[in-house]
């Protein structure tokens, strides 16, 4: 629909339909009833009167609009769903003065000009985003702004403004969308009922983000949240105000403060005394505030005072052993944050009692914060100190001359490796002990050994270990033997393991009995039984043995070569 220069008058009471957009042009749109377009309104010319106009996609004003007592209603959905556009936009290239400004349907109502709403702001569900520009409430009743769950947003240069003229308490409802849905309003209250103009905008980010560093503060307070910020300032006047700025509890955790940036010393500065309130929203109250220098303002939360550590002084180095620590004087319901220096902290690390696993000897360090139930105020550390003495580490390998077998009667060395040790006490696991630092040992019988070493330090640290060995049932004759003394198979011996009957006998090539033993330790030096050297050749042996369960009897030849 255009109206080109024309007079459009719609009568008190009138309905008109536009399933499309709507162009004015010139003279005059007159409304006293109730416009309901679907797409665009855009004026280049003149509308005026009291009536409604219901807009379904964006309201455009390039020339004139007197409000008289109207009603604009900003509402994408009209006719229900689908929506005409998902975000509408009051804009043009004049400011627009509205009477009444109602928010309804979907998506984001966004302004492009700095406009003023001159009676009631009707947001309803829906977020008002101002962006950079500027948004005046001028109608002083406390309760020109009415809501469900709307907001206003902003981005940096944005202000929601409003004129107060008595002593109650002015809501700036402010939110954004952008990043995490909040909403944070704030409350200015006159202390005296005169004329005042305050503006608020509302940052949801870090402060740090805009240059007022959240982690530079009096040393009263503990923590800025870091979260979001707010401006506020006030136009006109010169009376205090009771500040409030709320908060959702469940998702922002505890604050008690308010703190307001020091731009001379580039520091947020806490404005103690405050209180609390609880209704309709947590909020902080600052009252008989009238400092007006800098803008921003946060919530921050005081640091609360120090805990104390009980644990060790002193501890030995292993690889499985957690020490307890606990942090005295703090609420058992309160998060703590460890740190460690030196090792780790096994299972849960918030505990007011946590367990520390040292990793390296030396000095560990062990500290410590309360942080209030609310999860973000943390108080001063607090430090204990244990001395971590080197860990001795026990080890050990053995040596025999079979390394395929080993049997009774060997000669066993077992070789220390161990670490960082000066005492050794050993156990063979055949009632057998002893404390030198590599032993021998001779096993009499077959059969499964636990053998067992047990360290200590000088810092009287210890460790163990425990290894098994097998003693095998069994028996090796040897084909050949080199009596000449050069301590290299010298002997002909027959290695066997668990014989209960052993009886050898060797005879030479005329069968003439030149040994015989019945000791399954016995060795054959090579001579005969009158001491004499026998000759190089081939010798016989007879060999009776057996164990408990097995006949080893056998003959054979050995060849003795000198």
């Amino acid at each position: 629909m255009t109206n080109n220069n024309a007079v459009f008058h719609c009568a008190e009471g009138s309905v008109v339909w536009v399933h499309g957009s709507v162009n004015n042009i010139g003279d005059s749109l007159y409304n006293l009833g109730h416009i309901t377009i679907c797409g665009n309104l855009t004026n280049n010319g003149l509308i005026s009167g009291d009536g409604i106009y219901e807009i379904g996609a964006h309201w455009i004003n390039n020339s004139v609009f007197k409000h008289g007592e109207s009603e604009v209603i900003m509402n994408n959905e009209p006719f229900g769903p689908p929506a005409i556009v998902i975000d509408q936009e009051i804009k043009g290239t004049s400011i627009t003065s509205f009477y009444d400004l109602t928010l309804k349907g979907v998506g984001i109502k966004f302004t492009t000009l700095n406009d003023t709403v001159t009676h009631f702001l009707n947001l309803n569900d829906r977020e008002l985003s101002l962006t950079s520009h500027e948004l005046w409430v001028t109608n002083t009743n406390p309760f020109a702004i009415t809501r469900t769950e709307g907001f206003v947003s902003n981005s940096l240069t944005g202000w929601l403004y409003r004129l107060t003229s008595v002593s109650a308490p002015y809501t700036f409802p402010m939110g954004s969308s952008s990043g995490p849905m909040r909403y944070r309003p704030v409350d200015i209250k006159p202390t005296v009922a005169d004329d005042n103009i305050y503006k608020v905008g509302f940052f949801n980010y870090n402060a740090t983000n805009d240059n007022f560093d959240t982690h530079k503060h009096d040393t009263t307070i503990c923590m800025i949240d870091s979260v979001y910020y707010h401006r506020i300032m006030r136009e006109q006047g010169t009376n205090p105000v009771n500040l409030t700025i709320y908060y959702d509890e469940a998702t922002d955790g505890y604050w008690n403060r308010i703190v307001n940036w020091d731009s001379l010393n580039d520091i947020w500065q806490n404005t103690a005394p405050n209180s609390m309130i609880f209704s309709p929203m947590v909020g902080v109250v600052k009252n008989n505030w009238n400092t007006w220098t800098d803008e921003p303002y946060a919530l921050a939360a005081k640091k609360p005072d120090s805990v104390y550590i009980n644990g060790p002084q002193y501890f030995c180095l292993n690889s499985t052993d957690s020490l307890e620590y606990n942090a005295w004087g703090g609420d058992f319901s309160d998060n703590y944050y460890w740190t460690v220096v030196g090792g780790h902290i096994v299972g849960n690390a918030t505990g007011q009692t946590v367990y520390i696993h040292w990793d390296v000897p030396g000095t560990g360090i062990v500290s410590v914060q309360e942080i209030t139930n609310w999860g973000h105020c943390y108080s001063y550390a607090s430090h204990c100190f244990t001395t971590v003495y080197p860990e001795p580490i026990a080890d050990f390998y053995i040596t025999q001359s079979d390394t395929a077998h080993l049997f009774a009667y060997d000669l066993i060395h077992f070789v220390n490796t161990s670490v960082n040790a000066i005492e050794y006490y050993w156990t063979f696991g055949d009632d057998k002990a002893t404390t030198q630092e590599s032993p021998y040992h001779i096993y009499d019988h077959p059969g499964m050994y636990e053998v067992c070493l047990w360290i200590n330090s000088a810092d009287d640290c210890e460790d163990i270990i425990c290894k098994t060995i097998e003693v095998e049932e069994g028996m090796i004759v040897p084909n050949v033997f080199t009596p000449n003394e050069d301590g290299f198979n010298d002997d002909f011996y027959i290695r066997c393991s668990g014989m209960s009957y052993f009886f050898l006998q060797v005879f030479d090539r005329w069968g003439v009995l030149v040994y015989e033993s019945n000791s399954p330790a016995s060795r054959w030096d090579g001579k005969s039984l009158s001491g004499e050297l026998s000759s190089e050749g081939t010798y016989y042996y007879i060999l009776h043995a057996n164990s408990e369960t097995k006949d080893y009897s056998q003959h054979g030849t050995v060849t003795l070569l000198r």
